[in-house]
């Protein structure tokens, strides 16, 4: 049987429960998992507004809201990789790739399970979208935290 400490906790006791340093955060599985539902409720939401806004968007040219779409799915693909890539210190772009890997394998399951007749065209575009959004979206993260490196040595100096 251990002895309790009558005065309370020592210093020893303190420094048992300060965790130890670790290597370089990674984004865990759960964060891919929420990247790829943010990127898909993005385009969810989208499709459901052009279906929902059937008779304003019928009279809009066709080509206006094809580029509209691949702009909301490279944002989709942006946005999701961006907030993954946050919790990250290292590897953004590979982190940016892995969201968008897990985006567009959320993104077939929806079109599966959801769509009446789901097509190669759509999940090829949201392919591509959610690859060049989350490129897009690494680089960000990158850029960001190289300025403030550059703030932080410039205001040191």
């Amino acid at each position: 049987m251990e002895a309790e400490n009558p005065e309370g906790p020592g210093p020893q006791d303190e420094q048992e429960e300060t965790p130890q340093e670790k290597g370089p955060k990674i984004p865990t599985q759960t964060d891919y998992l929420a990247g790829a539902m943010l990127a898909n409720g993005i385009v969810w939401v989208w499709m459901q507004a052009l279906s929902l806004f059937r008779g304003v968007t019928s009279q809009l040219p066709i080509r206006l809201l094809t580029d509209a779409s691949f702009l909301v799915y490279v944002f989709a693909g942006y946005f999701s990789a961006s907030q993954v890539g946050k919790r990250a210190d290292t590897k953004h772009l590979n982190v940016g790739l892995r969201t968008a890997g897990y985006s567009w394998i959320g993104s077939l399951i929806i079109m599966f399970t959801m769509a009446s007749e789901p097509t190669l065209s759509l999940a090829v575009t949201l392919l591509i979208c959610f690859v060049a959004g989350s490129v897009v979206g690494g680089y960000m993260i990158i850029r960001r935290r190289l300025q403030k490196r550059r703030q932080t040595l410039e205001a040191s100096s």
